[in-house]
């Protein structure tokens, strides 16, 4: 009799064994598909934020690039030093002045067997890990004049009527920038985002991937970086800048936010440039063919007029495209 019951009581042991484990099987298997279900719901998320403006206007035609946006900046204030063009033919449209890049170069004695040092990159900074950049090879060097690329005509808009507002206070009326100092940015102030951050000078490095060598920009850590080829404060051209935004210091995380209208404050040591912001635009970087990227990048080429030009990615979660920020002098 006491043999039938340990038997019974062994068996039942046995079977209650055998149901924990199928239990504890079920659970994990649970576990593991709501895990899996959220990673497949986040990346779809990303890839959906990233190209939400396609999926919405499936057939609008593609922005406008920053050649036409240029073109048309810099046609409605054409700089001071620039001559008077010939009227353009019906089917022609005005293209932007744009100084070709200069390329840093040595001359070398006859004994010399230096090689020149590589121009810049002619693709914008990747405001991100260096490991998440997706380079683009080095364009090959040329003597000839680069054929512009046509631009199409804009149409007109129509002209909204003005709603009456009570005028402002009159303020203090504002001075042209002093000269150039001759020496790099040191600080920057962007007030009506809260942007406040130490500048330092940047340049670029070749890297080396599958056997192909890349030029990238280098972007600074818990600072805003200065390009070191481009122009100083107070001097004719495109003094560029670039910072992360998600990294390294957030330095440039709402840049995104600003508005045409905003102060720009540069300090050079205790001297003061003050500059208002006249456009804002935002390009697609990630995925795009190299001729495009190169197309991106005349945002930070050299130009005949004084203007400063801030580079950040966007958005915040994704890095797929960039936020391009021109400013030019007040009370100029």
């Amino acid at each position: 009799m006491r043999s039938r019951t340990r038997s019974r009581t062994k068996s039942v042991s046995q079977s209650q064994i055998v149901l924990e484990q199928i239990a504890l099987l079920l659970t994990s298997f649970i576990w593991t598909t709501v895990i899996l279900s959220i990673l497949v719901f986040f990346w779809l998320y990303q890839d959906l934020e990233a190209n939400w403006d396609q999926i919405l206007n499936p057939s609008q035609s593609p922005p406008m690039g920053p050649q036409l946006a240029l073109a048309i900046e810099m046609t409605a204030t054409p700089s001071p030093t620039s001559s008077p063009s010939p009227s353009p033919s019906p089917s022609s449209s005005p293209e932007p002045e744009i100084t070709p890049s200069p390329t840093p170069t040595e001359t070398p004695s006859p004994t010399s067997t230096a090689t020149p040092e590589p121009a810049p990159p002619d693709v914008l900074p990747e405001t991100l890990n260096i490991d998440e950049a997706t380079p683009v090879p080095i364009a090959p060097q040329t003597t000839d004049t680069p054929t512009p690329v046509p631009v199409a005509p804009v149409e007109p808009t129509a002209t909204l009527e003005p709603i009456p507002v009570e005028p402002p206070p009159p303020a203090a009326e504002p001075t042209a920038n002093p000269a150039a100092a001759g020496n790099a940015p040191t600080h920057i102030l962007i007030p009506s985002v809260g942007i406040d951050s130490a500048i330092v000078p940047v340049g670029w490095q070749l890297v080396e991937q599958n056997g192909q060598q890349y030029s990238i920009w280098d972007v600074a850590d818990y600072a805003v970086g200065w390009h070191n080829t481009s122009a100083l404060p107070g001097q004719v051209g495109n003094l560029v800048m670039a910072g992360h935004h998600n990294i390294g210091g957030e330095v440039f995380r709402y840049l995104v936010n600003v508005e045409v209208g905003d102060e720009v404050v540069l300090y050079v040591g205790e001297q003061a440039y003050r500059y208002q912001i006249e456009l804002k635009t935002i390009v697609k970087e990630k995925g795009e063919p190299a001729d495009v990227r190169r197309r991106n990048a005349q945002w930070i080429a050299p130009t005949t007029d004084e203007r400063i030009t801030m580079v950040t990615c966007w958005p915040y979660t994704n890095n797929t495209h960039r936020v391009i920020v021109v400013a030019k002098p007040m009370g100029g």
